[in-house]
């Protein structure tokens, strides 16, 4: 009964979609899998450390940190969805982890190394479609993104702003910002900036304090203005 849950939770991580329970069990066989669980605080992985593994999270809740490259700002949001975490980060120029990721709560992950990855995962085809398929749509995501055009209204420039920086275009983000670095970015005065957020704050779409913005759902702020 246990490895049925574990297998049911294991189906909602998208690189193993599609993949039968025979299959995994002779994956488990030939390769090193540690199971973890840890508390809340326990940092999973830092932005800047060397990606050598792959982390799938099946329980509990992510809290992801990105800063600004000036570390002007920071943004965090959280998961609570089974999730692998930066796949496209294993391979490449660049094998570097480009968040913070932290248990927000308690939090259940296994791990498997990079060399298990490339030499035997890659020979289930299933799996390599599956992680083709994610950073397939990583690379479209990142392009669309560079190629929309900047919105000549303050409120979709902020939206916009938001929707760029954050993993998924949906859930609670956080801002960790000033009014006159928010009025840098978006090409503005701090007034505009400050009449703009109390708009939104007075609609019940975000709340602001000192120097910081919580938007505790972002779809519906996305939705109020397209």
């Amino acid at each position: 009964m246990q490895n049925e849950k574990f297998f049911d939770r294991l189906l909602l991580l998208p690189l193993f979609q599609g993949i039968g329970k025979n299959d995994f069990w002779e994956i488990a066989e030939q390769i090193k899998i540690a199971f973890h669980k840890k508390a809340a605080g326990h940092v999973v992985a830092r932005q800047g450390d060397l990606c050598d593994r792959l982390y799938f999270v099946l329980g509990g809740t992510l809290r992801i940190e990105r800063p600004s490259d000036d570390r002007r700002y920071r943004l965090s949001e959280w998961n609570d969805r089974p999730t692998v975490i930066q796949p496209e980060c294993l391979f490449g120029l660049t094998t570097r982890y480009t968040r913070d990721y932290i248990a927000e709560t308690d939090l259940q992950y296994f791990e498997i190394d990079k060399a298990a990855i490339r030499e035997v995962l890659f020979f289930y085809p299933t799996f390599r479609l599956n992680y083709l398929n994610m950073l397939s749509g990583t690379i479209q995501t990142a392009t669309k993104h560079t190629w929309r055009s900047q919105p000549a209204d303050l409120t979709e420039r902020f939206i916009k702003f938001v929707a760029d920086r954050s993993l998924k275009p949906a859930g609670r983000k956080e801002f960790s910002i000033d009014m006159p670095t928010l009025a840098d970015e978006l090409l503005t005065t701090r007034l505009n900036v400050s009449r703009m957020l109390n708009k939104l704050a007075d609609q019940g779409l975000i709340s602001i304090s000192r120097k910081k913005i919580i938007i505790p759902q972002l779809e519906k702020l996305i939705q109020a203005y397209h």
